[in-house]
């Protein structure tokens, strides 16, 4: 089985319009989010993600058209709800993978998506040990 580990460990690319590529080749976009936030202690945060089209740098100049320049999005959520919880504890961490095209088709000039609107497009939720399998299997 694929395991993180696996991935491309190379300095990322500055100017590369998505975060991480797989072991095939799949563009990803990584976004994350938790309901703890710095500024507040009052209440668990409204979970939002950007999923705004871009325009993508080459280096050398933009593209002429914003567009969302992976594959697949990864929405890593911090699920803790109380400050003593350590934030490299895995089980405190939900990921959800959606094949970006399905966001051009649902939400095409979307900006942002709330977890609710995300879960509605129903993406297919892993823990961190099946998140490799479920990139490399998932149809984009």
């Amino acid at each position: 089985s694929l395991k993180p580990e696996s991935y491309n460990r190379k300095m990322r690319v500055n100017w590369l319009p998505f975060d991480v590529t797989s072991p095939s080749g799949r563009r990803i976009e990584v976004k994350s989010a938790a309901y703890l936030q710095s500024w507040t202690t009052d209440f668990p945060a409204q979970i939002q993600y950007d999923i705004a089209p871009k325009l993508a740098w080459d280096g050398k100049s933009y593209a002429t058209e914003a567009k969302r320049n992976c594959d697949l999005f990864v929405f890593c959520l911090y699920t803790a709800l109380t400050r003593d919880k350590f934030i490299l504890d895995l089980d405190y961490w939900e990921f959800y993978v959606l094949p970006t095209s399905v966001l051009n088709n649902r939400v095409p000039n979307q900006k942002t998506i709330s977890l609710s609107s995300l879960l509605k497009l129903e993406p297919i939720k892993t823990d961190y040990a099946g998140l490799c399998t479920i990139i490399e299997s998932i149809k984009i």
